[in-house]
């Protein structure tokens, strides 16, 4: 299928440095953990569980990248980071909306349970949402992505009917 916009990840200067900001404490709590083990109060599993947990989640927010591509009936994203190549489709005919700002309330509104992020969190782009049915029974779903207006005018122009200016 033919492409119309195709557009990658970035990484903004801003969102670098609170990206490291927070792997800053991380790191702090990691520390405080070891200085807990070296004055023999031992290791607390739950705290090792919690840093591995923020570190993992710092890693997928910052580590990986994304590729969208655009085509007449789909819109692809593909992620790679970490020896993973990962592409999720979404089919166009499906879209409900296309919301140009993501918005934690269009969830509660709406009743969509099932969300894929495909974002990077140094993405310097804003957020956008994509609703979408999903299914033989037609559940509600949406793809949260960061994108250039350049491509949100490129979707917009494809389904103009599905733009919703929230």
């Amino acid at each position: 299928m033919k492409e119309i916009c195709r557009e990658k990840s970035q990484r903004g200067t801003t969102q670098k440095v609170l990206a490291i900001l927070v792997l800053a404490a991380i790191a702090c709590s990691w520390y405080y953990d070891a200085t807990m083990i070296r004055n023999g109060e031992g290791l607390n599993p739950v705290y090792l569980f919690l840093n591995f947990v923020w570190l993992g989640f710092w890693i997928w927010k910052v580590c990986f990248r994304y590729e969208l591509i655009l085509r007449h009936s789909e819109l692809e994203v593909i992620t790679t980071g970490f020896f993973m190549h990962h592409s999720y489709k979404v089919d166009l005919n499906r879209v409900e909306g296309i919301i140009p700002k993501y918005s934690h309330n269009f969830f509660r509104k709406t009743g969509i349970k099932h969300y894929i992020h495909r974002f990077s969190m140094v993405d310097p782009n804003p957020c956008r949402m994509l609703s979408f049915t999903e299914g033989d029974k037609n559940k509600l779903a949406a793809l949260i992505f960061c994108c250039s207006d350049h491509f949100l005018d490129e979707l917009r122009r494809l389904k103009p009917d599905k733009y919703l200016g929230i």
